[in-house]
């Protein structure tokens, strides 16, 4: 014959499971919470990171246009005056590529303001050209 288990015993054994799996589901929720928590922070620390770089872009831009326009002072013709809306049809770039390419093009402006504009040379090649 099968002996019945008293049901204080049932009771006790349903009890220590019941207690057993709670404890687990706490391990695993206070896991999870941490888990979240490091993602969370690391991922305000990547948007700071991002944020500082765009600031860092702006100013080197807003420095660059500036000295574009101190460079241009002389041609009185170019009503320029105010910071160009971002071209929004430019490809992705990373930051840093950002800067190197307004520097470029700084640099491409300096360039043509140092060549000499009216030459007698350039004269001639437009006459025969």
């Amino acid at each position: 014959m099968t002996e019945q288990v008293p049901a204080s015993v049932r009771y006790k054994e349903l009890s220590a499971a019941a207690t057993t799996a709670a404890q687990r589901m706490r391990r695993h929720e206070q896991d999870k919470a941490a888990e979240l928590e490091e993602s969370v922070t690391r991922g305000n620390s990547r948007k700071e990171e991002a944020d500082q770089q765009r600031e860092q872009v702006e100013k080197d831009v807003r420095t660059r246009w500036t000295l574009a326009l101190e460079a241009l002072w002389d041609e009185r013709w170019l009503k320029v005056s105010s910071l160009p809306d971002p071209d929004l049809s430019a490809p992705p770039a990373t930051p840093e590529e950002s800067r190197r390419a307004v520097q470029d093009a700084f640099l491409e402006l300096h360039d043509a303001l140092d060549k000499p504009r009216w030459s007698a040379g350039s004269l001639l090649r437009r006459k025969s050209g």
